[in-house]
């Protein structure tokens, strides 16, 4: 691809949140989700922990196989959400604690990330970050906001978290946004983008083989897919236009756009 076949003017930016803006692995644990950070003791209870893991380690592997039906898949990553949620409720979390873990050290932004947002935002080129993470809304926006790059050009789509009176956990608003169900046609079903919008090229970037139905459904004439490869970067290479490794940064698609 040469660098200026996405036109700026006329682009519009995709991306997934977990693992595509924060880091996959941060000394040396997993740490792309905020669901994965949430997952100790100190915020589920020994057996809040353990059901979690146990939950974590059953669907996870359903979550990465590229050889598994749609349907069933589907099916698989909503009960995932709908057992996860519930031991959230069952230990007591609320909405401090869900601000807290986004201040773990744990959480760390992809290198040049920050500059990547402040490019969009000086082009104001368009960007719906469009998350399947559990409390993504919430968390998405406190982080942007924190770091300072929260600007007017950003949509945030993902799980929104009601809370009690007392601010713990209650539910999340449905439908949940899952890996199976997270495509174009869901943002034009909630008028985020027009079945043809105007913006005729489109920035897809995300870290799993289902993040390039981020654009399925929306016509445009340019879809270019950056993918961060988690695993099996041969597969990575079948789907995504440009894979990027675990560790990547923002550098390679900055330039895209600069």
């Amino acid at each position: 691809m040469q660098d200026n076949l996405l036109d700026p003017a006329n682009t519009i930016v995709i991306a997934d949140f977990d693992g595509t803006f924060t880091k996959k692995e941060v000394m040396g644990k997993r740490a792309s989700a905020l669901m994965a950070i949430l997952m100790d003791e100190k915020y589920l209870g020994q057996d809040g922990l353990k059901a979690a893991q146990a939950t974590f380690d059953h669907y996870y592997p359903f979550e990465i196989d590229p050889n598994l039906a749609e349907e069933e898949k589907s099916s698989l990553m909503l009960e995932w959400w709908g057992e996860s949620f519930s031991i959230i409720k069952k230990s007591g979390v609320t909405k401090e604690m869900l601000l807290e873990v986004c201040r773990s050290p744990l959480l760390q932004w992809r290198d040049q990330l920050l500059d990547f947002l402040q490019l969009l935002s000086a082009k104001k080129i368009p960007l719906i970050i469009f998350s399947a993470g559990g409390f993504g809304k919430l968390a998405i926006e406190y982080l942007l906001k924190r770091a300072g790059v929260f600007t007017e050009n950003i949509i945030v789509f993902s799980n929104e978290v009601v809370f009690d009176e007392q601010g713990r956990f209650l539910q999340v608003i449905e439908p949940i946004i899952h890996t199976l169900n997270k495509t174009g046609d869901l943002l034009i079903k909630n008028k985020l983008l027009d079945q043809k919008p105007k913006k005729r090229h489109c920035l897809l970037i995300g870290d799993s083989l289902e993040d390039v139905r981020m654009a399925k459904g929306i016509d445009f004439d340019l879809v270019y897919k950056i993918g961060f490869s988690s695993y099996s970067p041969e597969i990575f290479t079948k789907t995504f236009d440009l894979v990027l490794p675990i560790d990547g940064s923002y550098k390679q698609i900055i330039s895209l756009l600069d």
